[in-house]
């Protein structure tokens, strides 16, 4: 949920291709695939576009899918580790409806949402932390803050281990998030990348029990 400062780099793209899922009281939420497609314009710069065909369990027990929600974006880093001991990222995005029947048939809400948040990573010892903190707009709901951290840590060849704490504040109710996570590089171009974790709160029936990502990583570099 939580995402970092970095940028790919100049002309580099990368590419995330994963499965992705909730489950809540109606059932499964699914992402099948989720394509996060990014590329570095220049050494600072990223531009996004994550795109994913949806499938949703309905409160009849109907299961149906189609294009869910796009997200396009633009991270700029600020603050290079290198130079200060610590990176630091903008990073506004839009999701939007590009399919009308989806919001037709509710798989997705209607109208547009506009997260504008502010990401930081350093690095204290053999740790490297992360975190992101900032607005949801949301045009016809209900507006929101999130926030994140992990804490990463080596934990094997090639091998990195992942705790990360997530929240959801809208309208004075916090949703946490806690996930466990694994980044473990394959190929000298391919990262697997697993997720997993749940929700906590008082609401029951916007809370999800249960949260997956897996996914890969696909690298390339000019």
């Amino acid at each position: 949920m939580t995402d970092d400062p970095d940028t790919p780099g100049s002309g580099n793209w990368e590419i995330n291709a994963a499965v992705a899922g909730a489950q809540n009281h109606e059932g499964w939420n699914l992402a099948l695939p989720d394509l996060d497609i990014n590329y570095g314009w220049g050494e600072h710069l990223q531009l996004k576009v994550d795109l994913n065909w949806a499938s949703a369990q309905m409160p009849d027990g109907r299961r149906i899918s189609g294009l869910g929600a796009s997200d396009f974006g633009v991270k700029w880093r600020l603050v290079d580790q290198e130079q200060s001991g610590f990176s630091l990222s903008i990073y506004p995005q839009v999701s939007t409806n590009l399919e009308s029947s989806s919001v037709a048939r509710g798989l997705i809400a209607d109208g547009r949402t506009f997260f504008a948040p502010v990401e930081m990573a350093a690095e204290y010892d053999a740790f490297r932390l992360t975190a992101e903190v900032g607005p949801d707009f949301v045009e016809r709901g209900r507006d929101a803050w999130l926030a994140g951290l992990i804490v990463v840590h080596s934990c094997g060849p090639s091998l990195e281990c992942g705790f990360e704490l997530h929240g959801t504040l809208i309208d004075r109710l916090l949703v946490p998030l806690v996930n466990f996570g694994l980044r473990w590089q394959i190929a000298t171009h391919a990262i697997l990348l697993v997720a997993a974790g749940r929700e906590f709160g008082s609401d029951g029936e916007d809370v999800n029990g249960f949260v997956f990502y897996f996914g890969i990583q696909l690298l390339r570099e000019q």
